[in-house]
Order: structure tokens, then sequence, then C-alpha cells
């Protein structure tokens, strides 16, 4: 009885196996399995594949561990010569697709068939995407881990502990944590920066991957509280984007770079009197324009920074940091701007707008007949790498997520169509049947005609 027991649980064992361990039994017919970066360029994939038979076919799936709505897999289809051990290799060009950020890790696998149609599924290798040429260094704090080159230990644990500092804010004051590691790259100076990674901004200084959960900065060189602050405003952005992913939302660039400011702590003098000036003028920008992409020109982004501080710091400091949680979550779970307002704060932007101006002493703003302005695919303006008046806050160049309607405004009930008039339209069309009409009797008198000489010839 015990070994039918026996038996009948071993067979259930090999039923239950899952796919992904039956098919990993064909691991080790992948030989010299390797990996070659080229930074910041390329990574080579290649490897030695061996079967009992002659190999049909070899396909390269790969791809980055990062947060998205569904499994992504890259495929790619090497050339290689048929037979039972083929050399399969493949490159990604970053030039081509895009750069990914340092830190990144890669996984790849080899998939592939012989002719008799047993398919073989190579184990899943990683590779982090970053340069062998830096003497890398890391120090930990928790869920903290801070990589740095070319700096004295002691500047990195200042920086270290400035990052640690900023996530306890965080998560004291608006309620931002992360469950997961993150990892920032601390570069000696912009240019090593930008070097290592393809297609950014000639002035950008710092940007964050919340995808990826990873940070880069270079160091301006002498300004320690830029720098200290620039760690801190990048880590919000990661933060913020741990809370509020999903394929439903998007938060609006005020509250994601307001979040980011108020992290810092106060305004410096420059900003702080630009704020007051335009207050004072009454020249502040409306709220809904903060909600997608800011200006490039300097002054305007600069204050769309320091208003954008304002705003979020004006409803922590009323309402309390749950109802700036409630925001975030209301807009991750796809309401919207308007929507999340009126469900945690009980109103909509344009109150906002006005709630806000009464408490810093601005005179309301006129509520808009227009609908409220939705983020759209826009960079918005990155940190400038120069501390002082002109050089603004420290910010991310992130692609703010397009809206669920493809970055349109949705029409509102008993707008006005903007289509040609329906009169318009029925007398094209009415015009278009009589052509139509017209060609078909010609056509007809042509056939008839012909018709009527054949019959003449022969009679």
């Amino acid at each position: 009885m015990q070994a039918r027991a026996l038996r009948l649980l071993v067979l259930f064992a090999i039923l239950f196996t899952p796919l992904r361990s039956v098919r990993a039994a064909g691991a080790a017919q992948a030989a010299d399995n390797k990996a070659t970066i080229d930074f910041p360029n390329t990574v080579t994939f290649a490897a030695t594949l061996q079967a009992s038979a002659a190999i049909t076919s070899v396909t390269l799936e790969y791809g980055t561990d990062q947060s998205t709505c569904g499994k992504v897999i890259g495929k790619a289809f090497p050339d290689f010569n048929t037979g039972t051990s083929v050399q399969a290799e493949w490159t990604w060009d970053m030039r081509q697709s895009g750069s990914l950020p340092p830190g990144a890790t890669i996984w790849w696998r080899w998939r592939y068939s012989d002719q008799t149609g047993k398919e073989t599924v190579s184990e899943e290798k990683t590779i982090t995407w970053l340069d062998g040429i830096h003497p890398w260094q890391t120090l930990t704090s928790g869920m903290l881990r801070l990589h740095w080159y070319g700096i004295d230990q002691a500047f990195a644990q200042e920086m270290l502990d400035a990052g640690v500092g900023g996530l306890n804010f965080n998560e004291t004051q608006s309620g931002l944590k992360t469950d997961v590691p993150v990892d920032v790259y601390v570069y000696p100076n912009f240019d090593d920066m930008r070097a290592a990674i393809l297609y950014e901004p000639s002035w950008t200084g710092g940007i964050a991957f919340p995808e990826h959960n990873i940070v880069l900065m270079g160091l301006s060189g002498g300004d320690t509280g830029w720098d200290q602050s620039t760690i801190v405003h990048e880590l919000t952005h990661v933060l913020v984007g741990h809370l509020t992913f999903s394929c439903l939302g998007i938060v609006p660039t005020w509250l994601n770079e307001g979040l980011a400011v108020f992290s810092e702590g106060k305004l410096d003098s420059a900003s702080a009197a630009q704020l007051e000036d335009a207050i004072k003028s009454d020249k502040l920008l409306s709220v809904e324009s903060l909600s997608a992409g800011f200006s490039e020109v300097a002054d305007k982004a600069n204050l769309s920074y320091s208003e954008s501080y304002s705003i979020v710091k004006f409803l922590i400091e009323t309402y309390g940091q749950a109802d700036m949680t409630g925001l975030l979550t209301s807009l991750r779970d796809g309401l919207s701007v308007d929507e999340a307002l009126l469900k945690v704060y009980g109103f909509n932007i344009n109150g906002l707008e006005n709630k806000w101006r009464g408490a810093i002493g601005a005179p309301a703003r006129q509520a808009s007949a227009q609908p409220t302005a939705q983020p759209t695919p826009t960079f918005v303006p990155t940190i400038v790498p120069i501390s002082g008046a002109q050089a603004g806050h420290p910010s991310t160049p992130f692609v703010v997520p397009t809206s669920s309607f493809g970055g349109g405004t949705p029409a509102s009930p008993g707008s006005t169509s903007s289509g040609p008039p329906r009169s318009l339209t029925i007398a094209l069309l009415a015009f278009c049947c009589v052509f139509g009409l017209l060609i078909g009797v010609i056509v007809l008198g042509v056939i008839v005609r012909g018709s009527a000489r054949k019959a003449g010839k022969n009679g």
C-alpha cells in the first residue's frame, strides 16, 4: 500500500512539474553561453548550441528586469549554419534601440529546435549593464545602495547619508517609501555621467529611472548642498514612480516635481524671491498649465518648480500626509486629476488653485472654461548642473505617461463637433452618387453600341 502510494506520488510530481523546469533540463546543451558588453553602445550574446539532430531554428529571448504592465520579451533571430552544433550570436545595439541606465539587469536565454521537432530552452542568465572601466565601489544602508568611484569614501558616505535622510523624510512627511532596494550611481562629474547614457540632453545633471529602481547623478565639483539635494530629489521621483505605477493612471507634473522639490527642504533664496515676486505681480502660472510639461524657458521652468513645491507644501501642511497618499493612489487607479482631487479633498483643480492662492496671499484666478489639462508625452526640464539663481531645481527627464485617450482631450458632453458640417457631407455624398450614375450610363452606352456593331457585322 505504501509502495503504491509512493508510485502515485512520483507520478503526480512528474505530471505536474512546471514546464519551465522541464525545459531547463536542456540548459547543459548551451555551451560558452555569455554576453559581452561594449559600454555604452552594445551587448553581444553568443553561445554554442548542441542537439542530437540538426538544429533548424534558433531564437534569442532577452529583456530587462523592470516594472512593466506585462512580461516583455524581446526576440532576435540570429543567422547560423544548420548542424548538430551551431554557433549563435546576436548584438543588441543601444544606439538604435535607446540606452538602458547603468546598473540595469539584462537577462537572456536561447530557444532552439531540431529537425525532429524537439525544443530546448537554455537556462536564463543575467548581466549588469555597466562599464568595466571605472573602479566602482558600493556603500549600503537599508534600502539604499550607493555606487561610486573617483571620490573619497568620506564624501560617498555623506551622499549615502543624504539619500537615507531623503527616504526617511519622504516616508514621514509624504507617505512615500520603497520596499525594494534603490541603486544610486554617483559619477564624479557631469561629463562622465552623460557619457554613460545615450541621447540625454547635454545639460542633464541627474536622472531617475523608477521602472529600474535606479538613480544617476553627476557631482557638481564643489557645491555639496546641490549634490545632496539632487540625490534626494531623484530618489523622490523613484518613490513616486513606485507608488503610482500602473497601466491606468497618470501623475500631473506639478505633483511629481512638487513632491521632489518638497523633499529637498525649503526653497533656495533666489527661487523663493522669484515666487514671491510672481505672487505680488499676479504672474503665477495656473495649476492647470503645470499638469503637463514645464516650459524650457529658464525663468518659467524655475517658477514652475517653485510653484509646484508651494502647491504640494500647501496640500501636505493643510490636509496631511494621508490625503496626499490618497491622491497619489487615486491617480494610480485611473482617476483623472479632477476626479482624484474631488474624491480626496472635495475640490477640483480650479478649486485647488483658488484655495492655494488664498493660502499664499495671491488673488483668485477665474475658473477656466476649458477641460483640465492632462499630462502628455513630454520631457520635464531637467536639472541644470550649476548652483545658484540660474540653476533651477534638480529634476528628472522621465516621460510623463500618456492618457488613456492617446494624449487628446475628450469632448465634453454637448460640445460641438470639430468635423465638417453635416450639410456639406450630404452634398458631397449626393455628388458622388450622381457622378457614379453618370459613369455607369456612359459605360452601358459603350457596351450597347459595341453589341450593335457586332450584330451588324454578323448580319
